[in-house]
This record gives C-alpha cells, sequence and structure tokens, in this order.
C-alpha cells in the first residue's frame, strides 16, 4: 500500500520540514524561486525497514505497520543513508529516541499554524480514502474491463465501492481552506455518480458465478438482440446499444480527468511530491482492429477547469472537445420524461 497521504503529512508536520538527526535540521523542503516550484529534499526513513532484509528489518511488524507514522522519521538523504549504512550504531531504539527528541525541539521552538496543519491532515484523510474507495492504485487495470472489448464490465465489489465513495465525499465536513480542492473532489463524485447511472442503465448480472457471492462481474447487456428477426428494429437497438458503451466509456475518461484534477491540487496545497512516482492515472483502451491496447493520457485542459464536469446534458454535447473521447451526441432516454 505505501505511506498514506495522511501519514506523509504528519510526519513532515511534527518534524518542522527538517532533518530529525541531532544537530541537523536542515530545511527539507527549499523555497519556490520565480521560475520553479519548491524543492522535496527529504526522505521518509523507516526505522524497522519495509522489507526484512533491510536495515533494522528483522522484526514482526507487518508491512501495513512498517508504513505506519510511528514507523518513519524525517531525515536529510546524507543522514539517511548514514543510519542505513550504519545500522548495528543507529538501533531501533536510537532512531525512535532522535524522533522524540527532535519533535518536542520542533513543538518548543518553531511556530507552526497548528490550524493549517490539522486542516491539511483533515484533507489528507479524505484523498487516502478516496484513493482507497476508487482502487487508485489499480485504476489502469480495473478501468480496462470497461474500455476492452463490446462490452463495457466491471466487477461487483467495484461498483460497491464507488458507490461507498459517493456517500464518503457526500458527507464530508470541509475545512474550507482549499475552496478549489474542495470543489474538486465534488467534482470527481457528480462524475462518478454519473458513470454508474449510466452504466446501470443496461446491466445483466454472472448469474452462474454470483450466487451467493459479492465479487461477480456485471456487464452490458446487449440488449440489440431480439428474438422475432426485424431489421429496422436491430439496427436501431444496435445504434442505441453503441450509443450507450460509448457514453459509458467517455464518463470514465471524465472520471479519469476529475480524479487526475484532485491529485495536481493535492501536490499544490498538501504535498508537492505527492504520487510524482506513480505520475497520472492513465487508461488504456483496446483490442482496437489490429488487436492492440492503446494508452492514454486525459487531464482537463486550462479553459475547462472553471467549469470540470457540466453535468449529463451538457457533457454529451461538449465531450468529443475533450482531449480523448469516445462517442458524440445528445440522446434523451438517459433524461426523466415530462409530460
Amino acid at each position: 500500500m505505501g505511506i498514506s497521504l495522511k501519514t506523509h503529512k504528519i510526519l513532515w508536520g511534527k518534524s518542522g520540514n527538517k532533518c530529525s538527526f541531532p544537530d541537523c535540521k536542515i530545511d527539507l523542503v527549499m523555497d519556490e524561486s520565480e521560475t520553479d516550484d519548491p524543492s522535496i529534499i527529504g526522505e521518509e526513513a523507516h526505522i524497522v525497514a519495509r522489507k526484512k532484509n533491510g536495515p533494522r528489518g528483522e522484526s514482526e511488524l507487518t508491512g501495513e505497520q512498517r508504513d505506519r507514522y510511528n514507523n518513519l522519521i524525517l531525515l536529510c538523504s546524507i543522514h539517511h543513508k548514514l543510519v542505513d549504512d550504519q545500522k548495528n550504531k543507529y538501533t531501533i531504539d536510537i532512531l525512535n529516541q532522535y524522533k522524540r527528541e527532535h519533535e518536542h525541539w520542533v513543538s518548543q521552538n518553531l511556530s507552526l499554524d497548528k490550524i493549517k496543519e490539522r486542516d491539511e491532515i483533515i484533507y489528507a484523510g479524505y484523498i487516502d480514502t478516496i484513493i482507497e474507495l476508487a482502487d487508485v492504485n489499480s485504476w489502469k487495470a480495473w478501468t480496462s474491463y470497461v474500455f476492452g472489448g463490446s462490452s463495457p464490465t466491471m466487477n461487483n465489489k467495484t461498483i460497491r465501492n464507488l458507490r461507498k465513495l459517493i456517500e464518503f465525499i457526500l458527507s464530508r465536513v470541509w475545512p474550507k481552506r482549499y475552496p478549489k480542492l474542495e470543489i474538486a473532489i465534488i467534482n470527481f463524485k457528480n462524475v462518478t455518480n454519473e458513470f454508474l447511472s449510466v452504466f446501470d442503465k443496461y446491466v445483466e448480472r454472472d448469474r452462474s458465478s454470483s450466487k451467493g457471492k459479492e465479487d461477480f462481474m456485471v456487464y452490458t447487456e446487449k440488449f440489440y438482440r431480439i428474438g422475432d428477426w426485424d431489421t429496422e428494429r436491430y439496427n436501431d437497438l444496435l445504434n442505441k446499444y453503441k450509443y450507450h458503451c460509448l457514453l459509458v466509456e467517455d464518463l470514465l475518461l471524465e472520471m479519469t480527468r476529475a480524479i487526475n484534477h484532485i491529485f495536481d491540487l493535492v501536490r499544490l496545497h498538501l504535498f508537492p511530491s505527492f504520487r510524482i512516482n506513480e505520475g497520472v492515472l492513465l487508461i488504456e483502451i483496446g483490442p482496437f482492429s489490429d488487436l492492440s491496447w492503446r494508452t492514454y493520457r486525459t487531464e482537463y485542459k486550462q479553459e475547462e477547469l472553471e467549469i470540470l464536469y457540466p453535468g449529463l446534458r451538457k457533457f454529451m454535447d461538449i465531450r468529443e472537445k475533450r482531449d480523448q473521447s469516445r462517442g458524440q451526441g445528445i440522446n434523451e432516454d438517459y433524461f426523466p420524461k415530462t409530460y
């Protein structure tokens, strides 16, 4: 799973953005210049190594416990290398002592904005939950079932988690410190809700393997298949089916833009190096006529950031103007009938 964003924020906040090694206290975030963003030179060192064969790695701690705040100490790169190279000198007890003494020094000598720190930890906790429920770390894998083949498909577990995510975001208490970040998170909730609503319009479940299980595949119903042959009706239903599949795909593209936008704002407001190694979320579409799969990067353009997702009807109309799109046109079948 790795170190959570909330853990990042707590560790850096309690360390005052300084190296915890005695008498070092070098600033680990260099100020931004007129041409460059702030530079992160600090390293989150594991007291008990992430792996058992690492420095001080022999421990009963689980992999998850090794990435928690209690097992991390903030160091500059020089002292991180030192404590790992000289593991017999810099034991678990000594590193924990360094950490306690440094954090006490920070609390006594630095003037920190505790309310700002509290707000940012709240945001970080929200982002961690979104990452978990949206299965961000397997994004390209699970979304490929929607983009792959002729029928958008999803695992029921993914659907359940996305519904939990919608309710989670809807019920948040917002610190109101970073309004654009809050708007971006709500925007992601709105797109996700629309995506699930449209996907659910024509679905069938794999009943052969789902009996008594919560984890099964949900398919888009091939509703163009008719018993009595009628060419005109068949073609009409086939066109509606193709439209529906491409609309589902376009909404998932919009979800990808929406969550990439959230992560941009996380880097701007909360943690500059957030998901730098992982990069932006990508999607994979295929197979094409040559049986190839193609990987795409999709994000909001600068002029789209003021409005983001405009609602389903408007989105149907403008989706082909996005950086990536699959279908086009408005279909009234997706809106309530008025009489």
